[in-house]
């Protein structure tokens, strides 16, 4: 009877493990292991301007434009293209764009984030998270999008993105660039495992400089994904600092593609300018790759310092030339007023001015000598090569820095041209402009827009000088003075003193008056006209184009659904298969010894 007693207890022991198989096991996989990439298309569609519409409490959105730096959720409904979701988290997001809008008397315009995911299991067709971009400090609201297409024709992992018109609570609040989540949905676009480690550095040690082989010494090297391999990481830091093998520890050709491109479009809000900021690290079987970020002050934006223009060899008047334009020149590299953040050596943010507040920079610094003739040999500005060495460690190595240069020779011979950018910047000039027209909240006026985006002072001017000087670089036809300068005389403190125009540190710019934004916290009135929006294929496309640029960028086509397994779920499985087989084997030889 007792031996009977224990084999009833065995069986039934192995009926709970089917059971915890059966029945727990799908609870306690992470959710989305079934990872669709169809909002790619149906969200971010580069032909047409998605329409956004939120709606929350009164109470909850009255306090977001009260409180607007404490980026705290709401709740929210959001209708996306006729598709809506409810239950959906709300925020303001942005570091200097946030707070540099909250001290602003006649504008909200933030930027948001919208989490599907946050207080229920959902997702838009995959996506869990979208980012819509003010494009603070950008007269042509195209640096970003061209950035980021400039990465997809380089072959580089870039979020997926495009414009997108927002509705808040029936009131129109204009025309933000729609931005995907860098996250493991992103990831799986382009990684066959996208649940590697994410990590997106910011502040203290996002210069990437070795410290210990202690990972707590990182702090800085902020964490975004559930999994980490501490190793890999101290090994990366390892090789780029102490002489390493590259190869080992990082997609060499993927970070070299990087910053090309970075150099090329003069994004010094970055890991090559004073702040280092504003890219993604993605650990990948043991080897580093580095996901764009944020590039509303590319094109020369943010400065680039005090480096001086350039001299064609042979030619001391052009040099001559170059310096009193300089010097007749706003000063360079630092954070556009009141819309950029300086970081002091203990990594400290404090707020930078400039002479006149215009929405940010605008299009102040697009033409400027140092922005055209900027560096492709010693690309960082308002800092040195010694001072990121990761880039550092890359232009060291002679064939390294071959491939680097390649790329710029592609970028600028084949993508960055006056016709290239004619054609894309017209294109999307007429999906936009009527939604520039009509935006009530917008930094600049429309003039201002079509200024920045044709004529001498524009994007596809900037592309032809800046093509043409990176050529001149690379034949050593033209040399260049580094913009490389020491670290603390790029940012003033936040306290005392004043600037050179008297203005107290920290006082707030307004726009110029042609900004068309809130007055008085009330939205101004809707444009005249029918308030239809444009619908696709309303306007006529240039000749030769067939879709929006960068719509065919590798990555953005629609993908079909896809099965991830984390190594946690793996474990889990084998863990409970092994248990069962155990039970099993220790059945059958009870059995056996009861003959």
């Amino acid at each position: 009877m007792i031996k009977r007693k224990y084999v009833v207890l065995v069986f039934l022991m192995l009926a709970v493990l089917f059971v915890g198989i059966l029945f727990f096991l799908p609870h306690l996989l992470p959710k989305g292991e079934v990872v669709d990439h169809s909002y790619v298309s149906k969200v971010f569609n580069k032909n047409k301007v998605t329409q956004v519409e939120l709606t929350l409490a009164e109470d909850d959105w009255e306090d977001i434009l009260e409180n607007p730096t404490e980026e705290e959720y709401k709740m929210a409904n959001v209708t996306i293209n006729g598709t809506k979701l409810n239950q959906v988290a709300v925020r303001t997001k942005g570091n200097s764009s946030l707070s540099s809008v909250a001290r602003m008397e006649d504008s909200d315009r933030y930027s948001f984030k919208i989490d599907f995911d946050y207080y229920t299991d959902q997702t838009l067709y995959g996506l869990k998270k979208l980012n819509l971009n003010n494009q603070f400090s950008d007269a042509t609201q195209m640096r970003e999008y061209l950035s980021y297409q400039l990465m997809e024709n380089m072959g580089l992992p870039t979020p997926a993105y495009s414009y997108m018109y927002v509705t808040i609570n029936g009131q129109e609040w204009g025309l933000y660039l729609g931005v995907e989540q860098v996250d493991e949905v992103m990831l799986g676009r382009y990684f066959e495992n996208p649940y590697g480690s994410l990590y997106k550095p910011d502040g203290t040690n996002s210069d990437l400089k070795w410290v210990s082989d202690d990972i707590d010494d990182y702090s800085g090297l902020n964490l975004k994904s559930e999994e980490q391999d501490e190793q890999a990481l101290i090994d990366m830091l390892d090789s780029i600092n102490n002489g390493g093998n590259l190869e080992k520890t990082l997609d060499v050709d993927q970070v070299l593609r990087y910053f090309a491109v970075n150099t090329a479009v003069v994004s010094m809000d970055s890991y090559q300018g004073q702040m280092k900021h504003n890219y993604y690290l993605y650990e990948n079987d043991g080897k580093f790759s580095i996901i764009p970020w944020d590039y509303n002050m590319a094109f020369g934006g943010f400065g680039v310092g005090m480096g001086g223009g350039g001299r064609m060899n042979g030619d001391s008047s052009i040099a001559e030339e170059n310096q009193n334009k300089n010097q007749n020149q706003e000063q360079q590299g630092l954070a556009p007023g009141e819309g950029g953040q300086g970081e002091d050596e203990q990594g400290q943010v404090h707020q930078a001015e400039m002479g006149n507040f215009d929405g940010g920079m605008g299009n102040s610094n697009l033409m400027s000598e140092d922005t055209i003739n900027f560096s492709i040999s010693e690309p960082v500005a308002g800092t040195s090569l010694d001072e990121r060495p990761l880039l550092n460690a890359l232009l060291a190595n002679d064939e390294f820095k071959k491939q680097y240069e390649a790329y710029l020779e592609k970028i600028a011979e084949e993508y960055m041209t006056k016709e290239s950018y004619q054609n894309t910047t017209t294109q999307i000039s007429t999906l936009i402009l009527p939604y520039v027209e009509q935006d009530p909240t917008k930094f600049y006026t429309t003039e201002e827009f079509l200024q920045a985006v044709q004529g001498d002072e524009s994007l596809p001017a900037f592309a032809e000088a800046r093509s043409e000087s990176i050529l001149a670089q690379l034949s050593g036809e033209l040399e260049v003075e580094s913009q490389a300068s020491e670290v603390n005389n790029m940012f003033p403190s936040r306290a005392g003193g004043d600037d050179q125009e008297g203005q107290e540190r920290g006082e707030v710019f307004q726009p110029p008056n042609g900004n068309e934004g809130n007055i008085d916290g009330e939205m101004p009135e809707r444009p005249q006209g029918n308030g239809d929006f444009p619908q696709e294929g309303d306007f006529e496309t240039p000749e030769g184009f067939e879709g929006m640029p960068g719509g065919e960028g590798r990555g953005q086509e629609e993908q079909p659904s896809t099965v991830k397994f984390k190594t946690s779920a793996i474990i889990l499985y084998v863990g409970l298969i092994t248990a069962l087989l155990g039970t099993t084997f220790f059945i059958f030889l009870f059995k056996r010894r009861g003959r």
